[in-house]
């Protein structure tokens, strides 16, 4: 079975598994981000640990993994992000990326719970929904015009395939994306298309962050967890991007009916 095709079918399975989640909704939605979180946080430590025993390597996933359900605590929260900060500050092949990364990780899974998912309310859909459909318009734009187009790379030691062209080509797909199914969220036109330019840039800074950690590590794919495409950050390195922008975006209820 040829690479495109093993891409194809487990792009459809993870799709289908995220709109079943979401449309589920409560506890399976904070499951599901366990779930990422946790595998998240392996490869992380398996690109930046060296243990003679591996179990070593899922002690702060396994902390991470436990902070999507408190979202509504937020002490609790805190304290299980400072534990996992403490064991990255043990270790110390690497330590700096690593505290980064699981930053990262830990606060975007918590402004995508509260501010976009809404969990502490009722779980609100549509702003999932139009994150994910920006995310990969923005992705797909870019990929179709970078690849007929592209010319300036923007950071060639850092992503060497990102073009100038490409992220005007991502910017393109997401407004026609926005113009199609989500036009008329915000009180002006003007205001929603500065936000969905910046969800899209925003996405983009995302997908250059994870390039540029992986250019540290000296690695392609951050693993082989998702036949055809690599590892999780390798397919959520925007989507995490987008989180920060939208929800900066949300929180400051800039021209939002």
């Amino acid at each position: 079975m040829s690479n495109l095709i093993v891409r194809f079918i487990s792009s459809i399975i993870i799709l289908a598994l995220t709109f079943w989640a979401f449309n589920i909704g409560g506890k399976l939605v904070l499951i599901f981000c366990s779930i990422i979180i946790f595998l998240l946080f392996i490869e992380v430590n398996l690109a930046t640990l060296c243990f003679p025993k591996k179990i070593n390597i899922f002690i702060s996933p396994i902390f991470g993994a436990f902070t999507p359900f408190f979202i509504n605590e937020g002490i609790f929260f805190l304290v299980i992000s400072l534990i996992i900060l403490l064991i990255d500050i043990i270790y110390e092949n690497r330590k700096y990326l690593r505290m980064f990364v699981h930053s990262y990780v830990l606060i975007s899974v918590y402004f995508f719970l509260e501010f976009i998912c809404e969990i502490s309310e009722t779980l609100d859909l549509t702003k999932p929904l139009f994150l994910l459909s920006i995310v990969i318009a923005s992705d797909i734009g870019g990929y179709i015009v970078g690849k007929l187009f592209g010319n300036i790379k923007i950071s060639p030691n850092i992503s060497p395939n990102k073009t100038i062209e490409g992220t005007f080509g991502s910017i393109f797909f997401t407004l026609m994306i926005w113009i199609i199914f989500f036009q008329g969220f915000a009180s002006n036109f003007i205001i929603e298309i500065i936000y969905v330019v910046v969800i899209s840039l925003c996405s983009q800074l995302g997908d250059l962050l994870v390039s540029f950690g992986k250019r540290r590590l000296a690695i392609k794919d951050s693993s082989y967890f998702i036949p055809g495409h690599g590892g999780v950050f390798d397919r959520m390195d925007s989507i995490i991007g987008g989180i920060l922008g939208y929800s900066l975006i949300l929180y400051f209820d800039f021209g939002f009916n």
